[in-house]
């Protein structure tokens, strides 16, 4: 089973777009997870997010299930 989210799959469960999610995360209003600056990452132009399962089913309310995460 999947531990960790990318966006894309993170705003697939909560129901809203991916930019959404990236936001509020690097605004601190959802805490799902890390973002890690693009200065950290050396040469990257972009953050990169990591959205951690435990995090994302407290803020969703309920479990994901394999079902859930088998794409």
């Amino acid at each position: 089973m999947k531990e960790i989210f990318n966006a894309k799959e993170a705003a697939h469960y909560i129901g809203c777009g991916a930019q959404k999610v990236r936001e509020r995360m690097k605004r601190g209003l959802w805490d799902l997870g890390e973002v890690i600056p693009k200065g950290k990452l050396g040469n990257k132009e972009k953050c990169e997010y990591n959205i951690y399962r435990y995090k994302l089913e407290r803020h969703i309310g309920r479990k994901l299930d394999e079902v859930d995460t088998s794409k």
